[in-house]
């Protein structure tokens, strides 16, 4: 009788699908990058900070990047919605080295960059470049996750 339990339980358990996030949900704070700059130069000109996001969720999240000088004014603060699995690269200003989202910050020297998303089940980096290089040459950012994915480490 006993395994006739643990075969009912365990069945339960197989078939438990745990609830997706979608763009509806409220949005979280999940990074804080500190040491954003940009020279406020042209495109493909001077010093870019790159932020690479993806998304693994599942399903279609927004994420959002809200710009903060290094007195703490804002700078910028947009979201852009990405699909499941995929990478959304935003800068703050054109580079030769990504293509992606601009979202300008004019110049900025030692700013923070916020990461908030609709799910936790997103993953970001983020470097200062040499935006006139092709090659993605210059310095990773150390990011402060905040509302880790249970059982990961970064």
């Amino acid at each position: 009788m006993k395994a006739i339990h643990w075969i009912i339980a365990a069945a339960a358990l197989a078939s438990f699908q745990p609830a997706q996030a979608g763009i509806n949900d409220p949005e979280i704070i999940i990074y804080r990058f500190p040491g954003v700059k940009d020279d406020g130069g042209g495109a493909n000109v001077g010093i870019a900070t790159v932020f690479l996001c993806t998304n693994f969720s599942g399903v279609s999240e927004n994420i959002r990047f809200a710009a903060r000088s290094d007195g703490g004014a804002l700078l910028t603060n947009g979201f852009h919605t990405t699909g499941h699995l995929v990478t959304v690269t935003m800068f703050t200003h054109l580079n030769a080295a990504y293509t992606g989202i601009t979202t300008p910050t004019g110049a900025v020297n030692s700013g923070t960059m916020a990461i908030a998303a609709t799910s936790i089940n997103v993953i970001c980096t983020a470097m200062t470049i040499d935006a006139a290089n092709t090659k993605p040459v210059g310095i990773a950012l150390r990011g402060i996750r905040f509302n880790p994915v249970p059982g990961s480490q970064e």
